[in-house]
């Protein structure tokens, strides 16, 4: 009769239940959280980079035709920008974890003698253009894991 007893006592059940399934809830949300971080970063870390490519690049068509007298980038005489330059307006431009100049590469048909990576597209179809690489390290979980986040940008030049 006594064990009937304690086995029909359904007390301290929804106890039981709850221990095990809340870790796995704060887990869960947890797990979330961190993953909406990451994407909000990587889509801060490709704004930076998108942003920096278009300016450059409609800075330099823009220059070459005699249209520019101030350029997009605050403060830099039109004849004046560098790949610094560009590389602290990607850094400028970015959301979330912002990365620092050494993060950001710059491949300039500009440069003298030009970049041959500074081509937008691949093969016979290839355009000069500017592209901007920032690549960033995202500590997850404390320390724990760390994933590193690429964003990359190619903004073709239309001098015509």
């Amino acid at each position: 009769m006594i064990v009937k007893l304690i086995r029909d006592d359904t007390r301290g059940s929804a106890l039981v239940e709850f221990t095990v399934t809340f870790p796995f809830f704060l887990l869960l949300m947890f797990g979330l959280l961190q993953a909406g971080l990451l994407l909000y970063t990587n889509t801060g870390l490709q704004h930076g980079a998108e942003r920096a490519a278009r300016c450059a690049s409609v800075n330099y068509s823009a220059y070459l035709l005699g249209y520019l007298t101030q350029s997009c980038f605050s403060g830099v005489a039109p004849n004046a920008v560098t790949n610094s330059t560009i590389q602290q307006y990607a850094v400028q431009s970015s959301w979330g974890l912002v990365p620092t100049s050494s993060n950001v590469t710059v491949h300039s048909p500009a440069d003298s003698p030009p970049d041959p990576n500074a081509k937008c597209g691949t093969g016979a179809t290839a355009v000069p253009g500017y592209v901007v690489t920032i690549s960033k390290s995202y500590n997850l979980i404390h320390y724990i894991f760390s994933v590193t986040l690429n964003a990359t940008s190619c903004f073709p030049i239309n001098v015509s």
